[in-house]
């Protein structure tokens, strides 16, 4: 699998003063070419170190006393966000230093228009979908501190939304598509900086067609260098196509993967996370007669640069 272990990447940003770069951590090297067959090591590698015969029990959870000076603070009840985390910047102990954070963006505190009965917006979607109570809030989650505070960054923000994606490149968050009050929001890549104090929004500069407005879908950074988004709904059907941008590239382009191989079906409200060596791992979704779906797939990148997909094993 080519995962390049010189790998670091920058975003370049639409703002007032002058573009601002973000260094994202560099990628573990790896030996040699890697097939998707890693998803079924992996697995096979978890089967000998389990407990054979019968269920597995499932992990052990607690209740977090999060603080909350005021209210507004917190997020509240909402569905359709995203909770992205953030790594701690600047030496610990030092002025500038600022911890691990959770953030928060986005979601529906309240469900208004045609999504309204079914809960989240519609498959079969149409030229009239939107969600009314999307909103465009930040809210932060100190992990060290357990303290929730609302935040107001500077900058241009994106227009409310719900059911969109989010993903850390470095100490940014990057936030694209969903659904809103005005219908699908747009394609466009928004960031937001938390490098500094006082985070910033900022708008990235990316060129030709994407994957076009959608919700629904997930994005995650593969190999510490490729933001990849896939699948979700257009608000006519769900979606199975697949799009990479490469953060060490300018440019900025979206580019259309064909992966080889067997991948999901077409599907909106998987879930995504890419593995530190770089494999992406797709699981679950709703397909487009409503139906859960319980396959994971895994996605990786040859040094040739062919994709290919490859069915996780087991159940």
């Amino acid at each position: 699998m080519d995962v390049d272990s010189s790998m670091t990447s920058s975003l370049e940003v639409d703002s007032n003063g002058p573009a601002s770069e973000e260094k994202v951590e560099e990628a573990p090297a790896t030996d040699g070419e890697e097939s998707p067959a890693a998803v079924g090591a992996a697995h096979s590698q978890v089967q000998q170190t389990s407990p054979v015969g019968g269920p597995r029990h499932a992990p052990n959870y607690s209740v977090v006393n999060a603080i909350l000076e005021k209210k507004e603070d917190g997020p509240g009840p909402r569905c359709g966000h995203t909770l992205t985390a953030v790594a701690a910047v600047g030496e610990e102990g030092s002025a500038n230093y600022m911890g691990p954070r959770l953030i928060l963006f986005g979601g529906a505190t309240a469900l208004e228009g045609n999504s309204a009965n079914a809960g989240t917006p519609t498959s079969a979607g149409g030229a009239g979908i939107r969600l009314s109570g999307a909103t465009a809030d930040v809210h932060c989650y100190d992990v060290l501190t357990n303290k929730w505070s609302r935040i107001t960054p500077f900058g241009e923000p994106p227009t409310p939304r719900a059911a969109h994606v989010a993903t850390a490149v470095g100490t940014m968050v990057v936030i694209q598509g969903g659904i809103g009050p005005a219908g699908l929001s747009a394609e466009d890549l928004h960031v937001l900086d938390l490098t500094q104090q006082r985070p910033r929004w900022h708008r990235v500069v990316v060129q030709g067609p994407g994957p076009g407005p959608r919700y629904g879908h997930v994005m995650a950074l593969v190999g510490q260098r490729y933001l990849m988004a896939i699948g979700g709904n257009d608000g006519k059907r769900p979606l199975a196509d697949v799009w990479a941008l490469d953060t060490a590239a300018k440019p900025y382009e979206w580019r259309k993967l064909e992966p080889e191989g067997e991948g999901p079906p077409p599907c909106m409200y998987a879930t995504a996370s890419a593995r530190s060596d770089g494999l992406l791992l797709l699981c679950g979704g709703r397909d487009a007669n409503s139906v859960p779906l319980a396959s994971a797939y895994g996605l990786a990148k040859h040094r040739d640069g062919r994709w290919e997909w490859a069915i996780a094993p087991g159940v």
